[in-house]
């Protein structure tokens, strides 16, 4: 992930692949978190669903 305007990176903090393709994955994560996994997946899909609503509604 990296900042909206950087040149580096695939996935803006909007998880839109440079503006394109939304991705509500856990394979966005660039690394393995030291905790449970899946906390890590649903925080990104908690975040992702509120990306989802404030753009369709």
């Amino acid at each position: 992930m990296s900042a909206r305007d950087a040149k580096h990176g695939v996935v803006d903090p909007d998880l839109l692949v440079k503006g394109v393709l939304r991705i509500i994955d856990a394979s966005r994560k660039p690394v393995i978190p030291s905790a449970h996994m899946a906390a890590a997946a649903y925080a990104i899909g908690e975040r992702g669903a509120e990306n989802l609503k404030q753009t369709w509604m």
